[in-house]
């Protein structure tokens, strides 16, 4: 009996020795057969797999799947063939690696469950071809089964404490095209996943939106109607803090390989996960930037000469933000018809967004621009002109669209040659400018028009103003007609569509410098201290139909010792100029008007008190008429002429100026009569406005000293 045990014994060791040595040899063929005939009958037999090696340890529950390839052949041919019955979408699949660790081995052979602890997939190669077809089909709920088996493979459920995948490599094709989209050193870890036939196809994204966090160390993809190339680097999305960081955005011009986006440090923080999975919306609450550079292209407008931003919207039209702070940035703008010359720089760019909320149908930037709370500020920019004479200048500045206000520290014109540089550059005579205006602050702006219409309307623009002018009259005369010229005239020659309510000067200072013809010498005219106002400041139609007068009004020391007030008109629909001007002016000491008579005028003022002046002038293109009152006392001039002997010295015409004496009345009113004089200047065309306004008043000051047209 004993004996009988024993070889009993042994037979079952010898069978289950055997049985051991069988199921080892056949174990591998068995669990590749069960997925083989998975997948097929799970994808309708359109996909197979197939992999090179593994090793199975079915006592632990460990697998391990080398060099694994899940395609489907079949598919590949009909797309290449334009065959239209081919699926909307083809996956590709490889994989290094695949390691299951604490697998349920049985229960996957015998009722066709999935149970792991853990499962790594290593460097996983995923293709994905969009053939086209279907493209805009959306999965519902009642979809969720026929999705589970195309996933699943028809296997009851799928369980996994966790899954990892290593540096993947996901690419996205269009058709028979090369890849627009790939996803490079792709890194996922995704906790607790359980399919079942029983949940539908939100539980099953679910785990992905509630669960995943992900590492990607690069995504490229291009634009299809431009060629464009976006990048970001280092991406870090994790779904349970709802937040997404890009370490680098960055964006390239196919046409010139110019970098047209490179931002640093992005973060997207509050994302709703589930519009972000489900219906690839970028929906949070803020998106925030270190910033970096961005360039813009200005292009003409159609059928103008006026230019327009353009600027690619795709990505914030699918994008739904509460909040945005982009940090200092530097925007380039270039001309797009000459994308070789210098670009527009403004420099420390920063934007912040706030409270964007009733933005519902996606944050496009021009429905940011108007609906939004935003301000931006920045450093300002410089260029130089056409002709590299000057530099202009934008200082320091914030827009505020909440406050609907505009700041600009400074707005500046150099001059780059010196005087004697620019002189000798001209072939007649032109005026050489340098001025500043300061602390320019404009309020009531329209910011959305002006930044999608390139159109300022704004209720009050406050600035101070600081005017240098130099004009050598020993250059030729520039002979060509000046009509056409008049303020009004080119403000509506603008093509830059502008309505200002009302311009508040405050503190103004212009200096008018010029060498005279005859004397060869320089002399200065001062206007200190200009406080004013100029009102319905406009070129467009609409706005000049309600109000046709542009009006200033402006109060000033002049030569620094008389006050002076004085208005202009100016009309914004005539077609010959229309315009008016009076002004008024206190006493002075008239020896203090030497200073410019004696190089501009080459006379000298010895003696006299004006006690006050009045004008008032109308014109247009080619005249100017009023009339004008001077009183003086005690006046006295003598005429100068140059001095053979000094370029920079005058000599006394003893003579004539006796006789300019004899024949000035020394004072008005005279034998209790206070001359008034009419005022008839025909304007010399080939000189500006402000010459016809002067030398109106000089000819009018001129009848009155002489009683007579002149001296």
């Amino acid at each position: 009996m004993k004996k009988a045990l024993r070889i009993l014994v042994f037979i079952v060791v010898i069978l289950l020795a055997g049985g051991f040595l069988y199921w080892q040899f056949i174990k591998k063929g068995v669990v590749k057969d069960a997925l083989e005939k998975a997948v097929s009958k799970g994808t309708d037999s359109l996909y197979y797999i197939h992999y090179e090696s593994s090793k199975i340890d079915e006592l632990n529950g460990d697998a391990t799947f080398n060099n694994i390839v899940l395609q489907s052949d079949s598919l590949q041919d009909k797309l290449y063939l334009n065959d239209t019955s081919v699926a909307a979408t083809i996956f590709n699949v490889r994989i290094e690696q695949l390691k299951i660790s604490g697998a349920n081995i049985p229960s996957f052979l015998q009722k066709n469950t999935i149970e792991a602890n853990r499962i790594d997939v290593i460097r996983p190669e995923i293709t994905i071809i969009n053939t086209g077809k279907n493209e805009d089909v959306k999965l519902t709920a009642a979809d969720s089964l026929a999705l589970y088996d195309r996933i699943t493979g028809k296997f009851k459920s799928i369980q996994a404490g966790e899954i990892n995948i290593v540096d993947a490599r996901i690419s996205f094709i269009e058709g028979k095209n090369p890849a627009h989209t790939v996803l490079e050193g792709v890194n996922i870890d995704l906790k607790n996943l359980r399919i079942d036939s029983t949940r539908n196809y939100d539980n099953i994204v679910s785990y992905f939106i509630k669960d995943i966090t992900s590492k990607v160390k690069k995504v490229t993809t291009k634009d299809a109607k431009t060629g464009n190339e976006f990048i970001f680097e280092n991406i870090e999305y994790n779904a349970p803090a709802r937040f997404m960081k890009v370490d680098h955005v960055s964006q390239r011009d196919a046409k010139n390989n110019r970098v047209l986006i490179d931002l640093k440090a992005n973060m997207v923080t509050g994302i709703s996960t589930n519009d972000f999975i489900l219906n690839k919306k970028l929906k949070a609450d803020s998106l925030t930037s270190n910033g970096g550079t961005v360039i813009i292209y200005r292009n003409k407008k159609t059928g103008g000469t006026s230019e327009e931003i353009e600027i690619d919207n795709n990505f914030f039209d699918e994008a739904w933000i509460k909040n945005i702070r982009l940090g200092s940035t530097t925007l380039l703008l270039y001309k797009k018809a000459y994308p070789n010359e210098p670009p527009l720089e403004l420099k420390n760019l920063r934007f912040n967004a706030s409270n964007i909320d009733n933005i519902y149908n996606g944050t496009n930037l021009k429905r940011l621009i108007s609906a939004a709370n935003w301000n931006i500020s920045g450093d300002g920019l410089n260029l130089n002109t056409k002709d590299n004479k000057y530099r202009i200048a934008l200082g320091p500045f914030l827009m505020n669209n909440q406050q609907s206000a505009i700041h600009i520290n400074y707005v500046n014109v150099v001059p780059l040659l010196s005087v004697q540089e620019f002189v000798k550059s001209l072939k007649v005579q032109k005026d050489r400018y340098d001025f500043r205006i300061n602390n320019i602050d404009i309020t009531g702006t329209d910011v959305r028009r002006l930044l999608n219409e390139q159109t300022l309307v704004a209720e009050q623009a406050d600035m101070q103003p600081q005017l240098s002018i130099f004009n050598d009259r020993t250059v030729d005369y520039d002979l060509s007609s000046k009509i056409g010229n008049y303020p009004q005239q080119q403000l509506l020659k603008l093509d830059f569509p502008i309505y200002i309510k009302k311009i508040i000067i405050n503190r103004g200072n212009v200096l008018y410098r010029e060498r005279g013809r005859l004397s060869k010498q320089t002399g200065d005219v001062t206007f200190d201290n200009i406080n004013g106002s100029i009102t319905n400041v406009t070129n467009i139609r609409e706005k000049i139909a309600q109000n046709n007068t542009m009006t200033l009004t402006a109060n000033t020391k002049f030569l620094g010792v008389a006050n002076i007030n004085t208005v202009w008109r100016m009309s914004l629909s005539s077609k010959n100029g229309e315009f008016s001007a009076s002004g008024t002016s206190g006493p002075f000491d008239a020896t203090k008007l030497s200073s410019i008579t004696e190089p501009l005028g080459v006379a000298t003022i010895k003696k006299g008190q004006i006690k006050s002046l009045e004008f008032s002038l109308s014109g247009s293109d080619t005249k100017a008429t009023g009339k004008e009152t001077l009183i003086y006392d005690d006046l006295k001039i003598v005429l100068l002429k140059s001095n053979e002997d000094s370029t920079d010295e005058l000599k006394k015409k003893t003579v004539t100026s006796l006789f300019a004496n004899i024949f000035t009345k020394d004072q008005n009113p005279s034998n209790g009569k206070t001359r008034v004089v009419k005022i008839d200047y025909d304007r010399d065309i080939t000189k500006s406005f402000f010459y016809l306004l002067w030398k109106s008043v000089f000819v009018g000051a001129k009848r009155t000293a002489s009683g007579k047209n002149d001296f």
